[in-house]
């Protein structure tokens, strides 16, 4: 029974993981209002009874589509394991050209994602959630890329500093995420590089002014 019960169980996650993937490619051919069961079926070569055993409807898969490309685009990132003494400069240079780099070959979790945000009269409230938290998990691992880079002292005087250079940092790098996607032949890892000037111009002119400064900002 149990040799059957694992057998059974690979078979289900073969399954899954052949319904999400059609699912995407799907959507980023059509959309998703032009993303339908039925052609997801016919896609992944599985029955509809197949999609909806495995989840309840649409929006369901898709907030799953969501969370598994969005795992598959994590794991091609490198590790970020900073040299000591390295200058912020390089570090955010690093690890803004590597975001780009990620950005360039694996596209389509982040398209997917900005088309749910985008499209407000969509009716995808667990995709969209999901896509939203995501984004905040995202932001939440850049500030505390930002606290590390920062030094705790500074992060105890200026709770906020590094909440608001994540934020601009999330924001800034959404516009590179775009241009890379409008075919317009722009060097992304030079442009990644300046952006990494900025921030950490912004950082400095900030731990320049007293910690007094109400809202801290950058």
């Amino acid at each position: 029974m149990g040799r059957k019960t694992d057998r059974a169980s690979a078979q289900g996650e073969q399954s899954r993981r052949r319904i999400l993937e059609a699912t995407f490619e799907i959507a980023n051919e059509l959309g998703y209002e032009g993303t339908s069961i039925a052609k997801v079926s016919e896609r992944c070569g599985l029955p509809a009874s197949s999609v909806y055993w495995h989840f309840r409807n649409k929006d369901d898969l898709f907030a799953e589509v969501i969370q598994h490309s969005f795992d598959a685009w994590l794991a091609t990132l490198p590790r970020w394991e900073p040299e000591p003494g390295t200058p912020r400069r390089e570090l955010l240079a690093a690890r803004l050209r590597a975001t780009v780099a990620g950005y360039a070959s694996s596209p389509e979790f982040w398209r997917l994602g900005l088309m749910l945000t985008l499209e407000h009269k969509l009716d995808e409230p667990t995709a969209r959630a999901r896509f939203r938290q995501i984004r905040r998990d995202m932001i939440a691992r850049v500030e505390r890329w930002w606290q590390h880079l920062l030094g705790p002292d500074v992060v105890a005087a200026r709770p906020h500093l590094a909440t608001q250079l994540a934020q601009f940092t999330m924001a800034a790098t959404d516009g590179l995420f775009i241009a890379s996607q409008a075919g317009d032949d722009w060097d992304l890892p030079a442009l990644a590089g300046l952006l990494a000037a900025g921030l950490d111009h912004l950082a400095t002119d900030a731990l320049a002014r007293p910690p007094a400064d109400p809202e801290d900002h950058p």
